[in-house]
Formats: C-alpha cells, structure tokens, sequence
C-alpha cells in the first residue's frame, strides 16, 4: 500500500513538472527546455511520503530564451521585441541583449523576462484543482499493479 502511494506521488509530480513547465512555456513564449530546467522535483520515499517541487521562478535572462538578432529599433531574442536593446559581448565572453539606463553611453543593464505573477498562478492552479484526479488515477493504478504482482 505504502508502495502504491510512493510510486502515484512521484508520478503525480512529474505530471505537475510537465504540464507546469510546458504552460509557462506557452504563456511567456519561451522554449519547453529553458522551463524545464528551472522546475526541481524532490521525490517521495517510504520513510517520508511528501513530493517537494522547487521551481526558480526568478527573471530569466533573455540571451537564454533563444536566438539573438539585433534590428534597427532594438534586438528581437525569439518572439519577444526589445526596442532600444543592443547585442554585446562582454569583456569575459558572455554575450546577451543590454539596454542603457540613461543616456550616457555606460551604466547598461542586461534585460531579463519576469515570470513572477503569471508563473506562479498557473502553479498554484495545477496544484489546486487538477492534483488530485491525477492522483487517484495514478494510485488506482499502482495498486492494481501490486495486487496483480
């Protein structure tokens, strides 16, 4: 029974890792991999039955979405516009889109997408309304496993 649980907990998590990563993906038009990455599962054991999923929801640099084209009103890095942007390089190597912050040519700030508001929303709604089906489902499932095994 403790076995069925444990292995319909981590498929539970994993199910919320995919579906959270691939809307979050749609909603900031970013690519499914970059999303991936940032979601961390901690798995259920039979000594502790709790799933932890860690995601880094912080600003993603934009050099990280996709590729990088500078145009004329600014640089476009996959579907995102950012007027007034400019590709660089910098001294250590690591390229990316900058923007200055005034209008003097140094203070330059490297532009970021935030996830915050939406990223967790969409999380919180997953976790909310849509777990627990998937849940019974999956432990339904295991059981009959165990049973017939």
């Amino acid at each position: 029974m403790e076995k069925a649980a444990v292995r319909a907990l981590n498929k539970t998590a994993l199910w919320l890792k995919t579906q959270a990563a691939k809307e979050i993906s749609e909603e900031k038009k970013i690519k499914l991999t970059v999303m991936r990455k940032r979601l961390r599962i901690f798995k259920a054991k039979t000594s502790r039955l709790d799933v932890l999923m860690r995601a880094n929801l912080y600003d993603i640099r934009v050099s990280a979405i996709g590729k990088m084209r500078q145009t004329r009103k600014g640089a476009k890095v996959g579907k995102h516009k950012f007027i007034g942007g400019f590709m660089a390089t910098m001294p250590r190597g690591n390229s990316g889109v900058f923007r200055r912050e005034g209008r003097t040519a140094l203070p330059i700030q490297e532009v970021k997408l935030g996830l915050e508001p939406e990223a967790s929303k969409i999380i919180k709604e997953l976790v909310n309304y849509e777990t627990e089906g998937i849940f019974e489902k999956y432990f339904e499932r295991e059981l009959n496993y165990i049973v017939k095994v």
